[in-house]
């Protein structure tokens, strides 16, 4: 028989489903999980189920909050854009501050852009992933995350070139590059180390951040040598 005073005596359990005050709400926990899956399997990859389990969620929430996949995806994009708008403001204000050398701006830019994928690594398989997903999908992150990011800084690219700091025919190409170099997988320093095992892995992204400047940018001597362009090794410094 059970002991109906330890019964009242014990805690109640937490009902099923209901999230800590420091957990994502049901619909933010979904957007995280979903942009991860897409980002990493691509859109005909993700399945809805696997995304409500990893963001312990029951799968009818997906239809709840977004009705179907491909609405599910243009959320994340939507998170994902949200997301960059602050780092293409910061941007758009650096290319644009007439107090700062061109070398300077350059410089602060990379550094901006490196910040951002080093706190959302997930933006650059998503991203990536458009490449082979249907011309609708791609047309949208084109059009609403990948030209906006570049006309921010494509006046800077240009001046950059015509000043021979630069060194590329059209300041597409560089942002391209950049991004390209900068946007790197989070195993990274892992993979660094094994083929060179004396970088420091935990320096890596630092010295991957003042390699890309020093590669990318062909800085008058007086700004050439200047300290390194990352605090320590994590996040690159303002």
């Amino acid at each position: 028989m059970t002991d109906t005073n330890n019964a009242a005596a014990a805690p109640a359990s937490r009902p099923r489903g209901r999230r800590s005050k420091d957990m994502p709400d049901g619909r933010q926990a979904l957007l995280i999980a979903a942009t991860e899956a897409f980002a990493n399997l691509g859109f005909d990859g993700a399945d809805l189920r696997s995304v409500a389990a990893a963001a312990g969620v029951a799968p009818n929430l997906v239809r709840v909050h977004f009705g179907n996949k491909a609405a599910l995806w243009e959320a994340c994009l939507d998170r994902i854009v949200t997301l960059a708008v602050p780092a293409m403001a910061e941007v758009h204000a650096i290319a644009h501050d007439a107090s700062r050398s061109l070398g300077d701006r350059l410089r602060a830019l990379i550094i901006r852009v490196a910040t951002f994928y080093a706190a959302y690594p997930e933006v650059r398989n998503f991203v990536v992933r458009r490449g082979a997903e249907s011309p609708e999908r791609a047309t949208l992150v084109t059009e609403r995350l990948l030209r906006p990011a570049y006309e921010t800084a494509r006046a800077l690219f240009q001046a950059g070139i015509e000043a021979g700091i630069i060194r590329s025919q059209h300041p597409a190409l560089f942002f391209a590059l950049l991004n390209a170099a900068l946007d790197q997988p989070p195993a990274f320093p892992m993979l660094l180390t094994r083929i060179a095992p004396e970088i420091d892995a935990e320096t890596a992204w630092a010295q991957l951040l003042d390699t890309t400047i020093a590669s990318l940018l062909h800085l008058p001597p007086a700004q050439a040598g200047g300290e390194s362009a990352a605090g320590d090794g994590r996040t690159p410094a303002p």
